[in-house]
């Protein structure tokens, strides 16, 4: 049984560019074959920094942005709320003309 030993990117990049070589791959091949090996490099970087926990100061960043949005919110909020229903001068109903009343010591005619 082989024992493995830790090799790090480095050498392995190094191993596979001479076992390349060694078995005579075209040149585009290696190039393409490069260009993958740094996109998996990449991936697999994106896909590590996902995973890892935040921050104390990305979680401060998170909750002053949290507070910032709070406040615009609440201001909007304000801003938008209707002002309590009163009725406008112009909205009340007109007077109606109304018959003149006769005072009592005359006797009513007949128009009115």
């Amino acid at each position: 049984m082989a024992e493995k030993r830790n090799v790090s990117r480095a050498d392995a990049v190094r191993d596979a560019v001479d076992q390349a070589f060694k078995t005579q791959i075209p040149r585009e091949r290696i190039g393409e074959l490069l260009d993958e090996l740094g996109s998996t490099a990449g991936r697999l970087r994106g896909a590590v920094d996902e995973l890892r926990p935040a921050t104390e100061a990305e979680i401060k960043a998170l909750r002053s942005e949290i507070a910032a949005l709070q406040a615009r919110v609440t201001a909007l909020e304000a801003a938008t709320k209707p002002a309590p229903r009163r009725r406008p001068a112009a909205a009340k109903k007109p007077a109606t003309p109304r018959a003149r009343k006769a005072p009592a010591s005359e006797p009513p005619t007949a128009g009115s």
